[in-house]
């Protein structure tokens, strides 16, 4: 289905990529990291960075590896093995499509003529769409920025699909699920997302992207999120997704599919890649 079908925002903001990568990491593999240091030459590392990007780095393109966290993370709804099991990701994201493009070119050459293999989640990057201003200044006015691989060294991708029934509905009743459910005294049935979410408010980056050619396609995941935060607040990354996931809690995940959640440590150059 289509944004304007839906009365969603058709405006992009950005575009992202989730390179996940299965390689062998043992051991360094000098031509491949070459490899890789040429094709993010011209783009910012977003280890290193702290808060939004300029204008002129989001235009050029930015990166960010991670090394796959052992134990952590798996499968959920929908079996997704080329992602659950990839021991490396590059995530890619850029103003235009045409860096991350490039990018993704030069990198399925490097891993694919080594034996390994590379499967992509791209998305869109999107005005939100279910906020008033009073839920702009309760969600994002605290919301962390975000920050350096060496503040928040864990992130976290959490592919997720609507179901049919979900975009049945007209878009208000889509909207009151994100609000607080009250009985006739006033007091509350369920939080909803917005205050299910609120304990990583202050603590979890979160980015949204969304399929680039709508909702309900037959391939790829409807939302892509993405979080960043500090080893000290994993514990509440995931009594927050717990949290989201209780059904009596959050009504929404009765219409959510997720896909696999992978975790991974944020690492700055190809060869933080490799094992130790």
């Amino acid at each position: 289905m289509k944004p304007t079908e839906l009365n969603l925002t058709q405006e992009v903001l950005g575009h992202s990529r989730f390179h996940f990568t299965t390689y062998p990491t043992s051991e360094s593999d000098p031509s491949l990291i070459n490899g890789l240091e040429a094709i993010e030459r011209r783009m910012e590392n977003m280890h290193v960075m702290d808060g939004n990007p300029t204008t002129e780095a989001y235009r050029r393109g930015r990166y960010q590896y991670l090394r796959a966290e052992p134990g952590e993370g798996g499968d959920r709804d929908i079996s997704h093995p080329e992602m659950s099991g990839a021991n490396i990701l590059i995530h890619t994201e850029s103003s235009s499509s045409d860096s991350l493009v490039s990018y993704e070119e030069g990198l399925r050459a490097l891993v694919e003529n080594r034996g390994g293999s590379v499967e992509t989640l791209a998305g869109i990057r999107k005005p939100r769409s279910y906020t008033s201003y009073a839920m702009t200044q309760y969600s994002y006015t605290r919301a962390l920025p975000p920050g350096s691989g060496l503040r928040l060294p864990i992130g976290v991708v959490t592919p997720q699909n609507k179901t049919r029934d979900w975009w049945k509905m007209d878009w208000m009743r889509r909207e009151s699920f994100f609000l607080p459910r009250y009985d006739a005294e006033g007091n509350i049935t369920a939080k909803g997302h917005a205050l299910a979410s609120e304990a990583g408010i202050p603590c979890l980056n979160r980015r949204l992207v969304h399929h680039p050619d709508g909702y309900g396609q037959k391939t790829g995941y409807d939302f892509v999120g993405y979080f960043e935060f500090a080893e000290e607040d994993a514990d509440t990354f995931r009594s927050v997704m717990a949290e989201l996931r209780n059904k009596s809690v959050n009504p929404e995940w009765n219409y959510v599919q997720e896909g696999p959640e992978w975790w991974g440590r944020r690492v700055a150059r190809p060869q933080d890649l490799c094992r130790k």
